[in-house]
């Protein structure tokens, strides 16, 4: 399965490390100026942002679905973001520039079995297509579609498991971030090589109306605009 490498999420827990948890850090609602797309936002680190978009009835139900952002204040090194917490049997998502065209960011769905550099790509049913990227002089955003990343998911032959149910109203979050560039065949996102984090950390986010869609039909316009991400040409077939 091709998908776009989003490496912001998934550094944050390389390490067999104790990590420092955080409930709620103050969190902002920020509208992207290209998409129209309104965000609660969570910056647990001063290097990681990271966004939440969610269907109306995700309180209700368990959707299996988000619109998300990633932000890294790096604009040469790699983010990731965890899903459900710590790195182990968690859905994954990395993000970092394309070595080739800076302008273009790379993102990727990933699976860490244990404590060490995720090379495993997902391998589920879980997808993820980019909406809009940026890149400054500081910082790169990326706004994604994630589909089948919410409930639960099964990787591999082995079907490993995790779960991320919207229902509950709190979702527990890992992120890393990284100095250091991706290496490899880092020109396709899903076989691109990380080095170890420099910060990583967990943090519980309280789902409320902020983080919701007002309607089923603004939540289908925001999931329309992924295009099916930056990276998929670059990877052979």
């Amino acid at each position: 399965m091709k998908t776009t490498l989003l490496t912001v999420a998934v550094g944050a827990l390389l390490a067999p490390v104790v990590l420092a948890q955080e409930r709620d850090p103050t969190s902002e609602l920020y509208t992207d100026p290209s998409s129209n797309i309104t965000f609660n936002t969570w910056s647990p680190s001063p290097f990681v942002t990271i966004g939440l978009a969610l269907p109306p009835n995700a309180l209700e139900t368990d959707v299996d679905e988000f619109v998300g952002l990633i932000t890294c204040s790096d604009p040469a090194g790699w983010c990731g973001v965890s899903l459900g917490g710590g790195m182990v049997n968690n859905l994954l998502v990395l993000a970092y520039p394309s070595p080739s065209n800076p302008d273009k960011i790379l993102t990727s769905l990933r699976w860490a079995s244990d404590y060490g550099p995720p090379i495993e790509p997902f391998n589920g049913d879980a997808k993820l297509a980019q909406i809009a990227s940026t890149v400054n002089s500081t910082h790169y955003q990326v706004l994604f579609r994630c589909e089948k990343c919410l409930g639960e998911w099964r990787h591999g032959e082995e079907q490993q498991g995790g779960s991320f149910p919207s229902s509950g109203g709190f979702l527990l979050f890992g992120w890393c971030h990284a100095s250091s560039s991706p290496f490899g065949e880092a020109e396709c996102a899903d076989k691109a090589e990380v080095s170890q984090h420099d910060t990583q950390g967990l943090f519980g986010a309280t789902v409320t109306n902020f983080t919701l869609a007002t309607s089923a039909e603004e939540y289908a316009s925001w999931a329309g605009k992924a295009n099916g991400g930056a990276a998929d040409d670059e990877c052979p077939a």
